[in-house]
């Protein structure tokens, strides 16, 4: 009975598909396979590459989408709304009719000329819609790539900070580095091997006592390693009353720490401006692959 049923539909196909030699059709079967005959409708299936060469941005990629649009009149298919655009797994997607299939009937509006219609709409329907979201760093001028995350992005950027925030700190130090010998020219007006032949102890060898501790801060404080960071931390003996040239160390070191702390924060800040950007495509930048009927079965129950 199930045969001669089946059999009496065939014939019922056989005077609406010669509409469809034209036409390209495909079948989605289900995911489970049913015993009993499963009834299929039809939708009209379009494939498209998304191409991105992107001059502005540097991005370059290809995506490729695969939808079946659910038919609604001879209109295409109005309002384009996400319940009649459904995701299709290309993988599962065959050429021959799978057994036990009922084909219902398609509306004698579709024919070839339809289906160019739906395509044509729905690619002008993903240049407004469809877009790529990149992240651009507004200092920088740079723009996510392929595949790169807003996290790895950030990353990315911070490291080409660093490059920028090493220079400038090296300047920082060759400044601080010529103030350093204005005060050694000022305090210990002596050379090296004058001042060593001293044998009494006298204010001057205090004075080089304090400039070598300090000078070692100092050039600590513009090294990026953990010895170096504990060297320009760490506490000096000093005596209970200072001398000029400490204070001005003192002075000195302070102001040489202040202004790398703010160098660094305004590189942070400067890895913070991440800002969206929306990449849309236009039509040059969509081809179809293929386009056609595509038959989904009927939800079971």
């Amino acid at each position: 009975m199930l045969e001669l049923k089946i059999m009496n539909e065939r014939k019922t196909e056989r005077r609406w598909t010669h509409r469809f030699k034209d036409i390209v059709s495909l079948y989605l079967p289900p995911e489970v396979p049913r015993k009993t005959a499963v009834e299929y409708f039809p939708c009209v299936y379009i494939e498209v590459d998304i191409n991105f060469n992107d001059i502005r941005t540097g991005y370059k990629n290809a995506v490729k989408l695969a939808r079946a649009l659910k038919i609604y009149n001879s209109q295409a298919v109005p309002g384009w709304s996400e319940e009649i655009i459904h995701d299709t797994n290309i993988d599962r997607i065959q050429e021959t009719l799978p057994r036990a299939a009922r084909l219902r009937q398609p509306p004698e509006f579709i024919d070839s000329e339809f289906i160019d219609n739906v395509k044509k709409r729905y690619i002008e329907y993903l240049t407004r819609t469809w877009k790529k979201i990149l992240y651009h760093n507004s200092e920088l001028n740079i723009y996510s790539g392929a595949g790169e995350s807003k996290e790895e992005f950030i990353v990315r950027c911070r490291e080409r900070f660093s490059e920028q925030e090493c220079e400038e700190i090296n300047q920082l130090r060759i400044i601080f580095k010529r103030m350093q010998e204005r005060l050694k020219e000022k305090y210990l007006g002596i050379g090296e091997m004058e001042l060593s032949d001293r044998e009494s102890i006298t204010p001057e060898v205090t004075d080089r006592d304090i400039f070598s501790r300090y000078a070692e801060r100092l050039a600590a404080l513009f090294l990026n390693t953990a010895a170096s960071s504990a060297a320009a931390e760490a506490d000096i003996p000093r005596m209970d009353k200072k001398s000029e040239l400490e204070e001005r160390f003192i002075a000195l070191t302070a102001e040489a720490r202040r202004k790398k702390a703010f160098l660094r924060e305004s590189y942070e800040t400067k890895t913070d401006l991440i800002d969206e950007y929306i990449l849309r495509p236009n039509l040059k930048n969509i081809q179809c692959e293929r386009s056609g009927i595509l038959w989904l079965p009927r939800r079971a129950g």
